[in-house]
């Protein structure tokens, strides 16, 4: 499923720099008249999570053949629009990270009146949009919501686990995975320590920092993107990840086999977006494949593929998929998780400062 960032490059940056690419790259396609159709759309997305199939139809439709490039974390998506952002007209952005490219002024609104499938979308997931831009002038919701918690072997976990601090009982040690982002480790100790999960408190940072020392002497792998071998090949019996969903859609057998912790301090809810950069010289065309992307029947390619939580209604998407789809725990367990979870913009101050503490918790002070 959902691939995450490790840590942020600094909006500062972002913020000069933005203007330098902005002012050389021109205006969207709506002003320059009566310009050609494009030919071609570059995107950038996070592997694993969409069906090329759908943009092997969008090409097919109308002709417009679909670049497809692939992060694994928001740093290097946020790198490369600086180092040149017209080279993308279309991105799957994280809820997280919507205010600190508005700040950098890299995304540019888009024409609703063109997308009218997004009637299409729950009406939950347009309620309120991500922090920064919570009326989605500049955002679609292109999936549903996931969420970082403990997913755990119920056959042979050692231990009864309600809470991110019980990843520091002895009986764990060398049967955690856990993922390394900083966002999620940092925000869920913060959170697990009774600390706001965007704290910018340098204590409490180091009250997290020491809980998440516990944690790691239990630690057998830490992994970038996901812990879904690690927990299907018995290596590890406990993982803090976002793979819940991504176990249920791989095998019927990990309905019974795997659960989700809904922890009692909470955990980090996520959520992907469409936006289209300011500097993209084909933002029609843009605009024209995210109302694609939204019809059921395509939408419904990636949920199958991938699994994830569906953000199209479920009568118009339900049809197109298997008659079980939705009997999938991972889909039950959001009833769960909803309600006690939480969401941050990420910041410079913090990230820098969790920063200086994850290369510390890693060992690399000396680097």
């Amino acid at each position: 499923m959902k691939k995450k960032m490790k840590h942020l490059i600094a909006v500062t940056m972002c913020l000069v720099l933005s203007i330098s690419v902005l002012s050389g790259c021109g205006s969207s396609s709506e002003s320059t008249g009566s310009k050609e159709k494009a030919d071609s759309l570059n995107i950038m997305v996070w592997e694993g999570t969409w069906s090329e199939e759908m943009f092997q139809d969008f090409t097919k439709e109308t002709g417009i053949k679909v670049n497809i490039s692939y992060i694994d974390n928001t740093d290097t998506l946020l790198a490369k629009m600086i180092e040149g952002s017209a080279d993308y007209d279309l991105i799957d952005l994280e809820g997280a990270y919507v205010k600190s490219f508005l700040d950098g002024e890299l995304l540019a609104p888009i024409d609703k009146s063109k997308v009218k499938n997004v009637k299409n979308i729950q009406e939950s997931f347009l309620k309120e949009g991500p922090i920064g831009d919570t009326e989605e002038k500049y955002t679609i919701p292109n999936m549903g919501c996931s969420y970082t918690t403990i997913v755990y072997n119920k056959e042979t976990c050692p231990i009864k686990i309600t809470s991110f601090k019980d990843l520091a009982n002895p009986k764990l040690k060398g049967k955690i995975a856990m993922v390394n982002s900083t966002i999620s480790l940092y925000g869920e100790a913060l959170a697990a320590c009774g600390f706001k999960p965007d704290s910018t408190n340098e204590e409490e940072m180091k009250k997290a920092n020491e809980l998440l020392t516990q944690i790691k002497a239990n630690v057998k792998a830490f992994v970038g993107e996901s812990a879904v071998s690690q927990l299907e090949n018995g290596e590890c019996p406990v993982a803090f990840c976002w793979d819940y969903t991504t176990l249920c859609v791989d095998s019927k057998d990990n309905w019974d086999k795997f659960d989700a912790v809904a922890l009692k301090e909470g955990c980090e809810r996520f959520q992907q977006y469409w936006a289209i950069p300011a500097a993209s010289e084909k933002q029609s065309e843009a605009t024209e494949l995210i109302d694609f992307l939204l019809r059921p029947e395509e939408n419904a390619k990636s949920n199958a593929e991938y699994g994830g939580v569906p953000n199209l209604k479920q009568d118009l998407l339900a049809p197109h998929l298997d008659k079980d789809f939705y009997e999938s725990p991972a889909l039950k367990k959001e009833e769960e998780l909803f309600p006690i979870s939480w969401s941050i913009a990420v910041s410079d101050e913090q990230i820098n400062l969790m920063d200086t503490y994850y290369t510390e918790l890693m060992g690399n002070a000396a680097e």
